[in-house]
């Protein structure tokens, strides 16, 4: 079966109506279970080998999740986890510069709370996007600087 093997791109759904029900849950992305009833009369035979020998290819049917995201929410988390990285390297190189929270010789306190907030937004505008990307840029910028500042100042010191 293609499901089975994975070699094929392609999988081929038999002209089957419980084949045709499932074929998002056995190809998709998602969980399945699946029950095999059977009668015991001897005259359900043929019709239980046939459930029995689906149940088994079924059974064997491995796929790959993935997370459903939007492009855009992944990149927009993508910026802010650049974003936070490049916090830690400039706290990681002794502060930020003169004038900046952070800088060498002062005392910053700082609480940070944590708060993870699922909120979809549906229909965001691209002048919406632009203007985020901008900003991000921006404090980017911003924090390039400030490091560059830092940078001078030690070579200073040194």
């Amino acid at each position: 079966s293609a499901l089975v093997d994975g070699k094929s791109s392609h999988i081929p759904y038999r002209d089957s109506k419980l084949t045709r029900l499932l074929q998002d849950s056995l190809g998709g992305n998602t969980k399945t279970v699946m029950i095999a009833n059977m009668g015991p009369a001897d005259y359900n035979f043929d019709e239980s080998m046939s459930t029995l020998r689906y149940a088994s290819r079924a059974k064997n049917i491995q796929n790959k999740p993935h997370i459903n995201e939007d492009p855009k929410d992944a990149m927009l988390r993508d910026l802010q986890e650049q974003i936070q990285q490049l916090r830690s390297q400039l706290n990681a190189a002794g502060g930020g510069a003169p004038g900046v929270p952070g800088a060498p010789g002062q005392v910053v306190e700082k609480e940070v709370v944590v708060e993870k907030v699922v909120e979809k937004v549906v229909g965001v505008s691209e002048e919406e996007v632009a203007r985020i990307k901008r900003e991000l840029e921006e404090q980017r910028e911003i924090e390039r600087r400030a490091l560059e500042e830092q940078n001078l100042v030690q070579r200073e010191e040194a």
